[in-house]
């Protein structure tokens, strides 16, 4: 072979080398993802959650459990159907005991996903209580004294105060609070 022709083949064989030495740098020059963006899209995939019982004070809480559509006619028998039709996808539920003594609230405490926040929004009006009320500092969330129902996107928190008297509405509030303010 002559040196042309190994020229020839030498640069045959160091053009694909190149062409992805040059792909790695021009990817490695790419703006990423903020990390917090990525970890609220994680988060959001993984599926609703309830607030930590340590970001309500005096709370605890007992161990999360999850329904999907096949599994949510053992939560809300009856009910299932008007969930699915918005677009229900799952959900979780736990109960929280907030106070001590005598004055402890004992809240039953949902998070329902859907397809749409559309879906959430209508799933919240059909359950608001008669007397509900918005809750002021608290966007799209309505309460009465035993049933608050609250909306952040896709999501719709659903507590209900299962005893407590009086401090029941601030307790609901309070874990709604924190339920809006975890990411």
């Amino acid at each position: 072979m002559s040196d042309r022709g190994m020229r020839a083949f030498h640069l045959v064989l160091v053009a694909p080398l190149v062409v992805v030495a040059l792909a790695t740098v021009h990817a490695g020059r790419a703006v990423r993802s903020d990390p917090a963006d990525v970890l609220v899209a994680l988060r959001a995939a993984a599926g609703p959650t309830l607030p930590d019982a340590a970001k309500v004070p005096g709370a605890t809480c007992s161990e999360p459990t999850r329904y999907d559509r096949e599994t949510l006619y053992e939560l809300i028998d009856g009910a299932a159907e008007a969930y699915l039709g918005r677009g229900f996808e799952r959900c979780v539920t736990a109960d929280y005991q907030v106070g001590a003594g005598t004055d402890v609230v004992e809240v039953g405490a949902e998070v329902h996903r859907f397809a749409t926040a559309a879906g959430a929004a209508d799933q919240l009006m059909a359950e608001k209580p008669m007397a509900a009320v918005p809750v002021a500092g608290l966007d799209d969330t309505v309460a009465d004294a035993q049933v608050l129902l609250a909306r952040r996107g896709r999501d719709l928190l659903k507590l209900v105060a299962l005893s407590g008297g009086a401090g029941a509405p601030a307790t609901l509030v309070r874990i709604a609070r924190a339920w809006k303010e975890s990411r």
